[in-house]
């Protein structure tokens, strides 16, 4: 696709610049300390704003440290005793990362000479999550799918993704789809999770990118409206609830806590990223329509506070709030996009404000109804190497297809 440059005004892009440099240089002084081969925490993702930071400057001194990274992300696998195989934090999310680096011709390597015996363990782990129920694609058996789904299609890959969607087709009873699907602490809970990160939502986003492969069509095409119909049948009132999705929804019940916050991780952003999707891809003008009322209605969410923003990352900060903004912005060429993308880019980097953070940024924690704690935070989702990268698609003429790892593309 055409990417535009969304902040222009001379002076704004040089506080963009200039706080990139920031961010390169605090992440050069401060490696990461949660694990090498760790794509959403550690330096395999910080390795990906080094290759984009890269095609911002074209200088090669980035991409020769994103290499480093990503070679010292399997020395990380090789000294650990007992890895794990999780997109977010283990050996599926590195295999992405490398298949990811080959096919966007940011490295050359032989990705089938490193990964060939790595691709049957991660095969195994996938099923493995699948027969417990737990689907999710950060911590269980879709993230796997996810890397598959990046590599060129063999014949074991194409039989492997088919098993998969043949798992997940169990229609209820309305022919809508949905599944019991919270997985916290090796339990399943009663509960539909309807959250980008860890729900229905990823399942759908992973069940297009089958179909868009040619990977059991017709059975995929029929979950995704099945998927759809389930998110369409489940919106609430925002003039009620102040959003169109709760977290989740137990049994037949909405959940109690239904006003959801304004990010990527859950609530409407996150829904309207996957069924915008399925909208372009099948040219579904009424699925569209509705896509863009909800995302409009978004764009006139700003108190932060009242949102639930505290910090500038891309799970739930403003930084991924920008991001998505900008997507829809490129994909419309909407103004009310525009303007709510550079709101939000304004706030990340108004939301620099530690003077003992990493280039004035630290991460939120615990939940909006404790005490805030902040903490330094270098990684992709929640930390500056995630800002770094929403920052350079701001001001870049290339499309950031970073974002594949959080399925908004």
């Amino acid at each position: 696709m055409t990417w535009l440059p969304l902040i222009t005004e001379k002076s704004a892009q040089e506080a963009v610049y200039a706080k990139l440099h920031e961010i390169k240089e605090a992440l050069l002084a401060n490696p990461s300390t949660t694990g090498q081969e760790n794509l959403f925490g550690g330096d395999l993702g910080v390795s990906l704003f080094f290759l984009y930071y890269y095609k911002l400057t074209q200088d090669t001194g980035h991409l020769d440290m994103a290499e480093n990274l990503l070679s010292n992300a399997y020395d990380g696998v090789e000294a650990n005793p007992s890895p794990t195989f999780t997109f977010a934090s283990g050996i599926s999310g590195l295999s992405w990362a490398t298949e990811f680096s080959r096919a966007h011709e940011f490295i050359d390597i032989d990705t089938d000479d490193i990964l060939s015996d790595i691709d049957p363990m991660v095969s195994n782990y996938m099923f493995g999550e699948m027969e417990r129920g737990n689907y999710d694609y950060m911590h269980g058996s879709l993230g796997a799918a996810l890397y598959f789904l990046k590599k060129e299609l063999t014949p074991t890959i194409r039989e492997n993704i088919t098993t998969l969607i043949d798992q997940l087709s169990a229609l209820d009873e309305n022919g809508k789809q949905k599944w019991q699907y919270c997985y916290t602490a090796g339990q399943l809970e009663d509960s539909t999770n309807l959250g980008l990160s860890h729900g229905i939502p990823s399942i759908l986003v992973l069940l297009l990118k089958a179909y868009q492969r040619n990977i059991s069509p017709d059975k995929s095409k029929i979950l995704i409206e099945a998927i759809v119909a389930f998110l369409l049948d489940n919106m609430q009132d925002p003039m009620i609830h102040k959003t169109y999705y709760a977290y989740s929804v137990h049994g037949s019940d909405i959940e109690a806590a239904k006003d959801t916050r304004l990010a990527w991780c859950y609530g409407d952003l996150g829904v309207c990223c996957a069924l915008w999707q399925v909208a372009q891809v099948f040219d579904d003008a009424k699925l569209k329509a509705k896509v863009l009322e909800i995302i409009t209605y978004s764009a006139t969410r700003k108190d932060l506070n009242e949102n639930k923003v505290f910090d500038a990352g891309l799970c739930h900060g403003s930084a991924g709030i920008a991001h998505i903004f900008n997507r829809f912005y490129q994909d419309t060429n909407s103004e009310i996009f525009k303007e709510a993308a550079l709101f939000w880019y304004n706030q990340t980097l108004k939301l620099a404000t530690f003077k003992d953070g990493l280039a004035g940024y630290k991460a939120w924690g615990g939940n909006a109804e404790q005490e805030h704690t902040y903490e330094n935070c270098t990684g992709l989702l929640e930390g500056i190497a995630g800002i770094g990268l929403a920052l350079i698609a701001a001001v870049a003429n290339f499309e950031p297809n970073w974002d594949e790892c959080l399925l908004i593309s």
